[in-house]
């Protein structure tokens, strides 16, 4: 009887992969936080800030319990950012043109007892207040471009929208002559310092 039972089990089972194509625990936990692999799952479920990559490659992500508008509005809150960032001085938007904005950013921070100041100014491209592009223009280093996204989530498949995955991509280089594994470590560091800042401002504001 025991072996019947099982038999009949396997048979469901298989069933539903050939009409769904996946295993059903696949299809129903299929969000932007369950595709991710578990130790960056359980840490953002705990409300920790996660940056993977690599030599100047790096992906950030945090999730927050607001909504999409106050993740948005903080993102692009341009001539504020020095408010609540670490390590920027001034912030502002330049210019605008429809969905692109040319913002210029001043940072400054100490490395090795040095104050060390440094200006970019970026060309973000927003997106249907779900994402926006970022590159370059100008400023103190070789490379920089990347993208912001929000993406909703619930606790469960079918539940009520909770909360917010943000996620930052970047591909940055230094200019020539600033010793790339240090810029790197600093880089990886200073995006999840600002990741965090911007958990905490989305909630600061949705208290209010």
């Amino acid at each position: 009887m025991k072996n019947r039972f099982s038999f009949a089990g396997l048979f469901a089972l298989s069933l539903m992969v050939s009409l769904t194509g996946s295993p059903v625990q696949a299809q129903l936990f299929d969000g932007p936080v369950d595709r991710l692999p578990v130790e960056e799952r359980v840490a953002l479920r705990e409300g920790k800030t996660v940056v993977t990559g690599a030599e100047g490659k790096f992906v950030g992500k945090v999730l927050v319990e607001a909504t999409s508008e106050a993740v948005w509005n903080v993102l692009t809150d341009y001539d504020n950012l020095y408010t609540f960032l670490p390590n920027v001085i001034s912030s502002k938007l330049l210019e605008t043109n429809g969905n692109r904005k040319i913002v210029e950013q001043v940072s400054k921070r100490k490395i090795v007892l040095v104050d060390v100041q440094s200006r970019i100014r970026t060309e973000n491209t927003e997106i249907d207040k779900k994402q926006i592009d970022f590159r370059l223009i100008e400023g103190d280093l070789g490379k920089l471009q990347g993208s912001w996204k929000i993406e909703p989530v619930s606790d469960y498949p079918g539940g009520e929208i909770t909360k917010i995955l943000i996620t930052q991509e970047v591909e940055v280089k230094p200019k020539e002559g600033t010793p790339e594994g240090i810029f790197y470590d600093i880089f990886q560091g200073a995006m999840g310092a600002n990741l965090e800042a911007i958990r905490k401002e989305v909630l600061k504001r949705s208290t209010k």
